[in-house]
């Protein structure tokens, strides 16, 4: 139990809240003036390697909510036999999205809110009857300009990191001294 002359004499030789509030106050100053950075959140919608077996069509389906760009990505991968006439080509309910025909490569699209069929299509006709492709497709929104996603940068987060190491030895060093006078 403490004595009411202890805690005001405790509270007196204390100086704590005032360099505490200097450095929260240096510490948002800095965060204030420091320069934020943007990424660009994109979503992958599909990404695949997958085999054609002779002759052979896929489709897959996606549900885009905003409008955006579409970047497919298709690939032919050199293992068993060569594909020959690896294509895609998106289209929507309403026709084709794009050009008529995508070959080994990637392109870049802009598509409106809705749903988007990817097609494509190949043929195998090696010793095997089988080959290897790959196709990605990434959607970004806002029709090129993306997503932002605004970033810390790296001073605010090695100010606030500092900020909290002194500021725990601190408060172990008060709790010390607290339970040395005791």
């Amino acid at each position: 139990m403490r004595f009411p002359t202890q805690q005001s004499t405790l509270r007196k030789g204390n100086s704590l809240p005032s360099r505490c509030h200097s450095a929260a106050l240096a510490l948002c100053l800095t965060a204030a003036l420091a320069p934020i950075s943007y990424a660009s959140a994109d979503s992958v919608l599909y990404d695949s390697a997958g085999f054609i077996q002779g002759q052979q069509s896929f489709v897959q389906s996606f549900d885009i909510t905003t409008q955006g760009t579409l970047t497919v990505t298709l690939s032919s991968i050199p293992w068993m036999d060569a594909i020959s006439g690896l294509n895609a080509f998106l289209t929507t309910s309403s026709g084709l999205v794009g050009p008529a025909s995508m070959t080994s490569g990637s392109e870049t699209i802009d598509v409106q809110p809705g749903m988007i069929y990817a097609h494509w299509f190949g043929d195998a006709n090696g010793a095997y009857g089988a080959g290897v492709y790959g196709l990605k497709i990434m959607f970004e929104a806002g029709g090129g300009g993306g997503t932002t996603v605004a970033l810390p940068t790296s001073l605010v987060l090695m100010l606030s990191g500092l900020g909290l190491l002194f500021g725990w030895r601190r408060r172990e060093d008060l709790r010390f001294r607290t339970v040395a006078q005791s």
